[in-house]
């Protein structure tokens, strides 16, 4: 009798003993989740950085082939699909560049039908830490990664002109691409308001830029270098670009996005 309940007793689990262990594993998770959240962070950074540097040498690897001249930030129209197959946007960075890498173009998507795979893997740009729409075509493409508008001047009659890598002044501090945000991203500086949503459209400004990892995103510049940023180093309170016309002589460490640092990127000519 003695035997039957010492048996019993250690037959069951008590509630005790369940409170014990679901707060054991409660402690286990607030513990893992930080640590699992910044290894994906990590990871997530590690893999932007590489496409960030592959996309810069490819853009020097470009300009050698053409004369010295960048690729374009975009298409004339629109950068939706049928655009992006049109043979104006063969020397467009998002076509141009990719293939030089031996990867998909935006074009070589369209043209197999399969665009929704432009959000996998599959997609050299394709950042895993941006928020994309999962297997959905969309109207357009978006990016995640855009390409520097204000390389891409205007002349005197309003017309683009081509950008060439030997009129950037200071190309170890001049922005080539930059991360880009895209619809429903948190916004990297407070001046960024919500008429200015991020639009993950294949060129933009300090203005578009996101922060993925921790508060900060990644440049890649025309020297082919890769740095992390935030947003508050790249645009002023009232969400101006920061720039100083004195920087480029006294700031070793300026960011710039003309191709002439002495040039006000904020003018809306530039």
């Amino acid at each position: 009798m003695r035997f039957q309940k010492i048996h019993d007793r250690r037959a069951g689990i008590s509630l005790m003993e369940i409170v014990v262990i679901i707060a054991v594993l409660l402690i286990l998770t607030a513990v893992a989740f930080p640590i699992y959240n910044q290894y994906r962070t990590n990871l997530n950074r590690g893999v932007a950085l590489a496409v960030m540097k592959d996309l810069a040498a490819a853009a020097g690897n470009f300009a050698r082939q053409n004369g010295d001249r960048l690729p374009d930030a975009d298409v004339k129209g629109k950068d939706d699909w049928k655009h992006a197959v049109l043979p104006d946007a063969d020397k467009v960075w998002y076509n141009a560049l990719p293939r030089l890498l031996g990867k998909k173009s935006v074009g070589d998507f369209v043209k197999e039908s399969d665009e929704s795979a432009f959000y996998t893997a599959a997609n050299i740009l394709c950042l895993p830490g941006a928020i994309f729409p999962e297997q959905r075509k969309m109207v357009k493409p978006l990016f995640a990664i855009a390409m520097n508008s204000k390389l891409h001047h205007k002349d005197r009659d309003g017309r683009r002109a081509d950008t060439k890598t030997g009129d950037i002044v200071k190309p170890a501090r001049t922005v080539l691409f930059f991360e880009q945000g895209l619809p429903g991203e948190i916004r990297s500086h407070p001046s960024i308001s919500r008429k200015d949503e991020y639009t993950g459209a294949p060129k933009g400004t300090a203005r578009s830029f996101v922060a993925r990892y921790g508060g900060k995103g990644i440049l890649a510049f025309v020297d082919g270098h890769t740095e992390e940023v935030t947003g508050a180093s790249l645009l002023r309170q009232t969400g101006a670009i920061a720039w100083d016309a004195e920087w480029a002589a006294s700031n070793p460490r300026a960011i710039f996005w003309t191709a002439d640092p002495s040039l006000d990127p904020n003018e809306k000519s530039r």
